[in-house]
């Protein structure tokens, strides 16, 4: 498969609208972010490098040479300037996350190596970086450092916390969909974004060699349209807004959505650049 560079793309561009909507407000408050930079994500990413440099495995081209060389790769087709330091944590079942800005790390568990093909872990790669490229990491860690255990006890600092968890949440959550669309820009197939997701959503493995994408689409259709009665309604709005990140099927449906828009397309018939 013959994959696109689209190092040139402006990823503010491709922000999910209420993702940019969050964004911008936060980028108009004078000083703020570079106050972020230098307060909290300081302290983030020293902890985080004691954290995962002491308990996990680092991935480079010693350790892990075929992984880290796709994570190069990625990060060239999409134009990272700077390829984000990686390391394992133990948990077999399949999820990511990034630690840091400026010196950022990706954190694969152990089971996302292991359950999911390459093409499928570049959509993952592209994930984790999509939140590095479009901006979300400074804010990222303002909600980490509001959920951490050093936060304390006082109440004023609780207080001051509670104003702002909530609307940050909401935007967190949106911050997703937003990362899938890069994912889908690096792994360039949106069967493979869609069959990580399936993955993530509880498939055992002895399917994985018939992974049924419709039947997942449909779902995603019917769960849209389900849950429209009063008490549903409030039942999944409760749960949505408790969640750290969104649900599976939210995310294949914005994904789809923006497929379908032709913006994808758009993209990729923009930059002719073959890998």
């Amino acid at each position: 498969m013959n994959i696109i560079n689209v190092a040139n793309i402006d990823y503010s561009s491709i922000r999910h609208p209420d993702d940019e909507k969050t964004i911008n407000l936060l980028n108009k408050i004078p000083g703020f972010k570079s106050f972020l930079k230098n307060t909290v994500g300081k302290f983030r990413e020293s902890y985080n490098e004691v954290e995962y440099t002491g308990n996990g495995y680092d991935v480079n081209f010693k350790s892990m040479p075929e992984l880290y060389s796709l994570l190069k790769d990625t990060a060239r087709i999409l134009g990272a300037q700077k390829i984000p330091s990686c390391s394992t944590d133990w948990y077999y079942g399949i999820s990511s996350f990034t630690m840091g800005d400026k010196n950022p790390r990706i954190i694969l568990q152990s089971g996302t190596i292991e359950l999911l093909s390459p093409s499928e872990l570049r959509f993952v790669f592209g994930h984790e970086l999509g939140h590095l490229l479009c901006g979300h990491k400074p804010y990222h860690m303002l909600l980490e450092v509001i959920y951490s255990p050093f936060y304390g006890e006082d109440l004023a600092m609780k207080a001051i916390a509670a104003t702002v968890k909530l609307p940050l949440m909401e935007w967190y959550r949106n911050s997703d969909y937003s990362a899938d669309r890069v994912g889908l820009l690096a792994c360039q197939d949106l069967n493979v974004a869609l069959t990580t997701m399936i993955k993530m959503a509880g498939l055992p493995q002895k399917y994985y060699n018939d992974i049924n994408v419709k039947a997942f689409i449909d779902q995603v259709v019917e769960f849209e349209k389900s849950f429209n009665g009063k008490l549903d309604t409030i039942a999944k709005r409760a749960y949505i807004k408790s969640s750290d990140f969104p649900l599976l099927v939210h995310r294949a449906a914005n994904l789809l959505e923006w497929y379908q828009s032709g913006e994808y397309s758009n993209i990729l018939a923009n930059n002719k650049r073959i890998i």
